[in-house]
C-alpha cells in the first residue's frame, strides 16, 4: 500500500505531471528487479581460469539510490552454462 502524498505547490505546478510521477521507495525497490532476481559472473583479471559471481543489491540509503554489486569469493574454474556476465559500463546503477 502506497502513502498518501502533499504536494508541494511550489515544486510540483502542473497537476497531471504530479500524478503520473508520485514515487517512493517501494517503486524504486521494482525498478531493476530482472538485475536482482539473477546471479551473473564476472572473470578475474588477474586469473582467465577464476570467476566471481555477482549479484545486485538495492542501496535505497545512497543518494541517490542505487544498485550496488556484490561479489562472492574467488571460484576456480568455468563459470556455468547458462549464467550470464555481469553488466558494465558503469560502477553503480541509478535507480
Amino acid at each position: 500500500m502506497k502513502p498518501k502524498y502533499e504536494k508541494n505547490d511550489i515544486s510540483y505546478q502542473d497537476e497531471t505531471w504530479f500524478e503520473n510521477e508520485k514515487r517512493n521507495i517501494f517503486d524504486i525497490r521494482n525498478q531493476h528487479r530482472e538485475l536482482m532476481s539473477q546471479k551473473y559472473y564476472q572473470v578475474s583479471t588477474n586469473d582467465p581460469d577464476t570467476y566471481f559471481e555477482v549479484t545486485f543489491r538495492p542501496n535505497m540509503l545512497a543518494s541517490p539510490p542505487r544498485l550496488v554489486k556484490r561479489h562472492s569469493q574467488p571460484i576456480k574454474g568455468r563459470p556455468p552454462e547458462g549464467m550470464k556476465p555481469a553488466p558494465t559500463g558503469m560502477p553503480f546503477l541509478k535507480l
